[in-house]
């Protein structure tokens, strides 16, 4: 017994705290990784949707001037009819093309959409803008949904009237705004053509003007909701604001 070896209790602790240590720092380098990979997968979402939204808001824009421009030429349009009463009167062709076009927002959301999709969007620091970005797409529906139903009732119900009258082809050739099929902007045509004015048409067109209303009316509202959105993200990706 006298030659048993003595244990080195204070070296089996130290090399024993030496291992426990380097187990816990492991740990806490690959949570800090993984924490700087999240860091940067956000601030690349959030630049992606940046740039998508900057984008979207200057085609709002553009929309808005094209919508107001046409709902005017329908304004017109009913005047010009109305003031003649039941006799025929040369109509511009411009003024026509207004009432067969329609103009959607085409906000692009693809990089909030996959977000929402994949449950990503909860990840999102930033408690608010994450509110905000959640409640985006059912905003911006109430107006798509009105932009919708104006596409289909001017080529389903304005266009099929003035075809049945012989005014598709000069509204068609002066329809600005909207892609349409190729050469169809190069149809020669007169500069006006004589419409005999009736109740049915004044109140198709009364109808066109309504959505252009609504139109009118709801590209304010996305565009104030996409410039409070841009400046929570540019906000959020200011280096100033975080260490990442």
């Amino acid at each position: 017994m006298k030659n048993a070896r003595k244990i080195p209790w204070r070296r089996v602790f130290l090399e024993g705290a030496v291992i426990v240590v380097s187990i816990l720092l492991a740990f806490a380098i690959d949570a800090w990784w993984s924490d700087r990979i999240d860091q940067r997968r956000e601030r690349e979402q959030l630049f992606s949707m940046l740039t998508e939204f900057r984008a979207s808001l200057s085609g709002l824009d553009e929309v808005l001037a094209s919508v107001q421009e046409h709902a005017k030429n329908v304004e017109s349009l009913i005047a010009l009819l109305k003031a003649a009463g039941d006799k025929p009167v040369m109509v511009p062709g411009s003024l026509l093309g207004s009432a067969i076009t329609w103009r959607t927002s085409d906000v692009s959301t693809s990089t909030l959409d996959a977000l929402m999709a994949s449950g990503d969007l909860n990840l999102l620091s930033n408690v608010e803008l994450r509110a905000k970005l959640a409640g985006f797409p059912a905003f911006l529906l109430d107006v798509t949904e009105d932009e919708i139903i104006a596409q289909n009732f001017a080529e389903t119900e304005m266009s099929v009237f003035l075809a049945r009258h012989g005014l598709a082809e000069i509204a068609y050739a002066n329809r600005a705004g909207v892609t349409g099929p190729e050469g169809i902007q190069g149809l020669r045509v007169p500069s006006e053509i004589s419409v005999l004015p009736s109740p049915q048409l004044i109140g198709l067109l009364t109808v066109r003007r309504v959505h252009f209303w609504y139109s009118e009316a709801g590209l304010p509202t996305v565009r104030s909701y996409l410039q409070m959105l841009i400046e929570q993200i540019e906000n959020e990706l200011m280096p100033g604001d975080s260490n990442r």
